[in-house]
């Protein structure tokens, strides 16, 4: 037998699987593109509030504004108030910018990992998902306040 060969078959079974751990369990090995890496769980997640980050964000920041209203406007988020909704869709929009910056980034560390959009099939689906949505309520927002 040659080297290369008994190498070979000393890292694996005859039957061509792993070979298994000298306590008798063979070894585990995560298939590429994995739903139980980290990263995938990160992309998932980010993935997810999209839509409901910004959204939060912006009424957060408009109820602080709400609580200290200076120029005792009943409704911050009116058109009214100019110098408020600056604020509002400052803070929605930087919070919406700063998550799709970080969604890009585990998106590219896990292609990089993967060598493949496999593994960025669910995440990509669930971004596409919100956007939409967002687009929608906004539409129907501008919609429902146009026909009044």
């Amino acid at each position: 037998m040659s080297e290369s060969t008994a190498a070979s078959s000393a890292s694996t079974s005859p039957a061509g699987k792993p070979a298994a751990k000298p306590d008798g369990k063979p070894e585990k090995v995560m298939p590429r593109g994995s739903s139980t890496s980290l990263l995938f769980t990160i992309a998932v997640v980010l993935s997810s509030v999209v839509f409901a980050l910004p959204v939060t964000v912006a009424k957060i920041t408009e109820g602080i504004l709400d609580s200290t209203n200076p120029d005792g406007i009943k409704d911050t988020g009116s058109g009214l108030s100019e110098h408020y909704v600056g604020p509002i869709l400052g803070w929605g929009f930087g919070s919406l910018a700063v998550l799709l910056l970080i969604v890009i980034v585990v998106f590219a560390l896990i292609y990089r990992r993967e060598r493949t959009l496999d593994a960025l099939k669910l995440p990509l689906m669930i971004v596409a998902i919100q956007i939409l949505l967002g687009v929608f309520s906004i539409i129907f927002n501008a919609v429902a306040i146009g026909s009044h």
